[in-house]
């Protein structure tokens, strides 16, 4: 990556990497949500959540929330509700890692 003035000058080449995955993704079940514990790794900017019903990815939906830590709480459950959730880390400059997961556990 590189930045370009309205002039044309150019600055030097900076390596942009992908950001690892989040690592050892837990999930709770906890008066009306879900929390998630884990490592976020250094570099990140936030953390995108996605959410499934069940155990499938391409049924999974981002949410709204951009988590920058763990533990997080996913709340707004009814007791009893269970969710499939996967996560990865966006840095700075947008770059996402790989999705891991999923991690469920139900509402109480």
């Amino acid at each position: 990556m590189r930045a370009q003035a309205r002039s044309g000058a150019v600055s030097g080449w900076r390596e942009v990497l992908v950001p690892l995955p989040p690592g050892g993704l837990t999930a709770t079940g906890v008066a009306g949500g879900i929390q998630i514990s884990g490592s976020v790794p250094g570099g990140t900017a936030f953390l995108q959540v996605f959410e499934a019903d069940a155990d499938d990815l391409a049924a999974a939906v981002k949410l709204p929330a951009e988590p920058t830590a763990l533990p997080w709480t996913r709340t707004g459950l009814a007791a009893g509700q269970a969710r499939w959730l996967w996560l990865r880390a966006v840095s700075p400059e947008g770059n996402v890692s790989a999705l891991v997961g999923p991690v469920t556990a139900t509402a109480l």
